[in-house]
């Protein structure tokens, strides 16, 4: 996990509630206006899925990398605080076990994707 990542993601894994629109940061809004912030670096990444709204891209150097600046179903206020509630029910409390709980993690996406479709 990138450092930016960790540190933002553990701040809100401590914090343990939800952040809503951060009109104060320089890059708001990055994905639609009104977006919810709490997850703005995605727990999920790199989800490979593209119907939320992300997709492989060509880097310079050829390779590929996973773009996620279409995803908007991350950011929605009602996944945004289910992710947060799922997490919690299932014990995932800290950047760490994001981190090393890695198919608890995958199955919340999946329960969460399920139950709160991304809308094209």
């Amino acid at each position: 996990m990138h450092p930016l990542a960790y540190e933002y993601l553990k701040k809100v894994m401590e914090a343990k509630k939800i952040v809503g629109p951060d009109e104060s940061c320089e890059y708001y809004p990055c994905h639609f206006p009104g977006h919810d912030c709490t997850w703005c670096f995605c727990p999920f990444y790199p989800c490979e899925d593209e119907e939320t709204g992300g997709d492989w891209v060509k880097r310079k150097d050829g390779g590929l990398i996973w773009d996620c600046s279409d995803c908007y179903w991350i950011h929605r206020a009602d996944v945004a605080e289910a992710i947060m509630v799922e997490f919690m029910a299932y014990g995932i409390e800290s950047v760490e076990d994001i981190e090393t709980r890695s198919e608890e993690v995958k199955k919340v996406f999946f329960i969460l994707k399920e139950k709160y479709p991304p809308k094209k």
